[in-house]
């Protein structure tokens, strides 16, 4: 099934380039509606895990409730998401995730892939709430990817996520949201691993772990942000020190070597060595300079998950805090400001499609990287 669902998504993408094309082009001359989005739902999480604090904001009152969603994505702003994802928190800590979902889908015309991030540790909630959207979504004909969070095997992933049995929980929502995947072509399931000092050691058996069950994994980088995280006022504590950089760099570059160079996961590896190389200066693509948007569960809308609060979809109409001139300056502020050395993995894929002309160039560095890893450094590209 993986094989029909990565197909489906290349015919998609293959449809939508020319429209990308364009897109990119008009982008460089006048603001575009957005084409991506994320939407953190709730702050409330079943996890307290050590390198985000998102559960720390956790409040219900403060989420917005299913009217409120739905007259916010009543807004013509939305009118051209191909991409959305929702996050949180915990998404499936809210009773009403399923219908959240639909909503979603129902004022997206343009939706062609959706995916939702979860810690699986509630599998009672998780199993049957998921799903219920992997169906609707599969009657859709729309293309759905779900990760579970895995930072450990074991007690490793107990103590990260600061939860007892954190690791058995989790697999009860693996087990079954991967038997799921092969009935629905549509349904793409992996897991996701926050690499840092406490789990760092570790990596390397999660990912054998992945493979004996023949589980996609994807391997993230350890960043700081506010509106993503809140984990800002742990950076002293926990960022990477040089044995964790040495140790992640050859990780991706050994990843890349494994990966075909035509996969999203090729593409990002290479880029995180390319940055621990180059002293944090970003090479990677990013939707979100012209074409993205991050809400958060109280209304609050960010550019990204590196700007100010442009302001709040409850208190004013989203499309216009999204093309108010400020706002746009401000977002013009945070490319030249924090853009160049941003660790933020958010939909570089999309951002790939997005930016042909890079993408084609990094097709022939990967290519010769991973044949001789060892031209990583000769290979690394300027900064944008």
């Amino acid at each position: 099934m993986a094989q029909v669902y990565a197909a489906k998504y290349l015919a998609k993408a293959a449809l939508s380039a020319p429209r990308d094309l364009v897109n990119a082009y008009i982008a460089g001359i006048r603001p575009i509606h957005p084409t991506v989005l994320i939407f953190h739902c709730t702050w409330v999480c079943d996890a307290q895990c050590e390198m985000c604090h998102n559960w720390k904001r956790g409040d219900r009152k403060m989420d917005m409730t299913l009217a409120e969603i739905d007259r916010v994505f009543a807004s013509g702003l939305w009118k051209n998401i191909e991409t959305a994802n929702v996050s949180g928190g915990e998404p499936t800590t809210r009773n009403d995730l399923v219908e959240i979902c639909k909503v979603m889908l129902d004022r997206l015309p343009r939706l062609r892939k959706f995916g939702i991030n979860t810690t699986g540790l509630t599998p009672h909630r998780a199993i049957p709430m998921l799903t219920r959207i992997v169906k609707f979504c599969a009657d859709e004909d729309l293309l759905l990817s779900v990760r579970v969070s895995l930072d450990g095997i074991g007690d490793i992933h107990n103590q990260v996520r600061q939860v007892k049995s954190g690791f058995d929980k989790a697999c009860q929502t693996i087990e079954a949201m991967h038997a799921l995947a092969q009935e629905y072509s549509n349904f793409q399931f992996g897991l996701a691993a926050t690499i840092f000092a406490t789990n760092l050691d570790d990596a390397t058996n999660i990912l054998a772990w992945a493979r004996e069950r023949k589980l996609d994994i994807v391997f993230n980088m350890l960043r700081f942000t506010e509106n993503m995280l809140n984990n800002k006022g742990l950076e002293e504590k926990i960022a990477f020190r040089k044995r964790e950089e040495e140790f992640m760099r050859q990780f991706f570059l050994d990843r890349v070597t494994e990966e075909s160079v035509l996969s999203g996961q090729s593409f990002m590896y290479l880029h995180y060595a390319d940055m621990i190389a180059n002293g944090y200066q970003r090479t990677m693509p990013c939707p979100f300079q012209s074409q993205g948007l991050l809400l958060n569960p109280e209304g609050n809308l960010f550019y990204c998950e590196n700007s100010e609060k442009i302001g709040n979809v409850i208190d004013e109409p989203a499309e216009a805090l999204y093309f108010r001139a400020a706002n746009l300056a401000h977002r013009e502020d945070i490319k030249n400001r924090t853009c160049p050395t941003c660790l933020s993995p958010c939909q570089v894929n999309v951002g790939a499609m997005k930016q042909v002309v890079p993408y084609v160039k990094f097709l022939r560095r990967a290519y010769q990287v991973k044949h001789d890893p060892r031209r990583h450094l000769e290979t690394l590209p300027t900064a944008q």
